[in-house]
């Protein structure tokens, strides 16, 4: 998902040139180019999203929440519950749209303006549905990691004592 992510911002560059170019040169912009960017900009967020999360690249305040992952179990409860809280959220905008995603489907909604420029509306809206299931798996495996983390060093640090 990120590497599509990735070629949506490349394929947008190089369209927003192209329309910058038309515009300038040849007073001809590209039809829907509003409607292209806003489009993908919702496709580049829930792509790339769940990379993100996979990173611990999510804007946070780490060094707080670094002492509190490594510290005592309520410090690990709080990271682990900001995590299962992401996955809520996750959760919720998945939940949200599945009802408009088969909505947009069923009676064929689309974006842009008839005659002009039209796109489906339901491809969007299946990145934004896997893109938020995606983000709410590595939500639950962070959560799951920042929870095991010091008892699995624990664990290590016995065993090369020779304590079972």
């Amino acid at each position: 998902m990120n590497a599509v992510g990735t070629f949506c911002v490349l394929l947008l560059v190089v369209l927003i040139v192209c329309d910058a170019l038309g515009r300038t040169l040849f007073n001809q912009p590209i039809a829907g180019m509003i409607e292209v960017v806003a489009v993908s900009l919702a496709v580049i967020v829930f792509c790339q999203l769940a990379d993100t999360i996979r990173l611990g690249k999510l804007t946070r305040s780490d060094s707080f929440l670094a002492q509190l992952a490594g510290g005592a179990a309520f410090g690990r409860a709080i990271v682990a519950g900001f995590e299962l809280l992401g996955a809520v959220v996750m959760a919720l905008i998945a939940v949200g749209t599945i009802p408009l995603l088969l909505q947009s489907y069923a009676r064929g909604y689309y974006i842009g303006i008839r005659g002009v420029f039209t796109f489906p509306d339901w491809p969007v809206k299946a990145v934004v549905v896997v893109g938020a299931i995606a983000a709410l798996l590595c939500f639950l495996v962070c959560a799951y990691r920042v929870w095991r983390r010091p008892r699995i060093v624990e664990a290590a640090g016995q065993q090369e004592r020779g304590i079972e």
